[in-house]
């Protein structure tokens, strides 16, 4: 807490000298509106664990998307240049069958960020929000004596996370966006790490094509005996996506 306290100072010392560089100004900057659909290609490395079981992560796209009936993935922004809201969704639901006494795994997983953004710096901007994690299991199958039987568990947490945005133009027709976070810090995760590199290619005045590759690191675990759930996987890949700016 002590260091989200600290985070939240050093915004407000950033932001002081900026508002006062523009205070002379009568007008402000023009609102803008971004809409930013993209897709990922998700590789995921680490370790689930529901009660005393924990099972080995490791998919490849391929692995996934033989999985996957549906998912969508997108960030939404409105920013005035000085401040702004961002939102960034992922969910997928999965859906698998297999031999023996389970003939089903289903499941979803899902990820929504909601951050503040404020420029400290021409090409830089700090930001602080909360994540949201909702991960579910489902089990069917047929017991040894033909016996049906079914399963489930979900879990959801918030973890708090803190940032910067960096973007820096490469030249009239591309730019070169550094995002990276951190979070967790013991209230829900113990840590979650985020950082998205992407190259911006301008298409239009309010149409651009991004190329990036992200990873997201999350540890969390909850509860005891039964009811203990773990997770500490590294989701990381290439991703695609299209920016339009209104």
């Amino acid at each position: 807490m002590r260091l989200i306290v600290t985070f939240a100072a050093a915004i407000l010392a950033f932001a002081a000298p900026a508002q006062a560089q523009d205070s002379g100004t009568s007008d402000a900057s023009r609102w803008q509106f971004v809409f930013e659909p993209y897709f990922m290609a998700p590789f995921m490395d680490g370790s689930s664990g529901i009660g005393p079981f924990d099972v080995r992560v490791s998919q490849s796209p391929a692995d996934i998307f033989s999985n996957l009936n549906w998912g969508i993935m997108g960030l939404l922004e409105v920013n005035n240049g000085r401040f702004g809201l961002a939102f960034d969704g992922t969910y997928m639901n999965l859906d698998a069958g297999r031999d023996g006494f389970v003939d089903r795994i289903g499941g979803h997983q899902g990820a929504y960020s909601l951050t503040a953004l404020v420029r400290i710096e021409t090409h830089a901007e700090l930001y602080a929000g909360v994540r949201v994690n909702d991960l579910g299991v489902e089990l069917s199958g047929t017991g040894p004596l033909g016996n049906p039987r079914a399963a489930s568990r979900s879990e959801s947490w918030v973890d708090p996370i803190i940032g910067m945005r960096v973007n820096l133009p490469l030249s009239r027709t591309a730019d070169f966006t550094m995002l990276a976070d951190v979070g967790g810090f013991g209230i829900a995760s113990d840590i979650t790490v985020q950082a998205w590199p992407t190259l911006g290619f301008r298409l239009s005045d309010s149409i651009r094509a991004k190329l990036g590759y992200r990873l997201i690191y999350t540890q969390y675990e909850s509860g005891a005996g039964l009811e203990r759930f773990a997770y500490d996987v590294l989701t990381h890949g290439p991703t695609l996506g299209v920016q339009f700016r209104f």
